[in-house]
């Protein structure tokens, strides 16, 4: 009778486990993928070239949902302060006067996520 009752109490709890499993298991309802937007990046009103004594510019970023970074290479003349963001944007562009004596241009990337192909857009200032 105590084997009986062994082999009942475990054929219960291999029944118990088998029920939660398939209850806890069904399928559930994830959120949707987040799907990547059009992407594009360019100077306002295409100014791309500064003259020697400085002056502003906005890059214009169409970011639909997608978020970007901004990349360049270090520099003192080229001031960008938002480096991060979603969506649409405008980022302010401040070129300091070019006391060089040289002409000078640099190459801002504005990188979009989801791997998307990034944005190139060179700079340039008269000497």
């Amino acid at each position: 009778m105590i084997q009986f009752l062994k082999y009942k109490s475990s054929f219960l709890i291999t029944v118990v486990v088998i029920v939660l499993c398939s209850v806890s298991c069904k399928k559930q309802d994830l959120p949707v993928k987040p799907q990547s937007s059009p992407f594009a990046a360019a100077m306002e009103n295409n100014t791309t070239s500064f003259a020697a004594g400085g002056g502003t510019g906005n890059i214009i970023v169409s970011g639909g949902t997608d978020g970007w970074w901004v990349k360049m290479p270090s520099n003192n003349w080229c001031v960008i302060t938002k480096m991060y963001g979603s969506g649409d944007f405008k980022i302010p562009v401040t070129i300091k006067p070019n006391t060089t004596g040289a002409a000078r241009e640099i190459i801002v990337m504005i990188n979009p996520t989801f791997d998307l192909p990034p944005v190139a857009i060179k700079l340039t200032q008269s000497n």
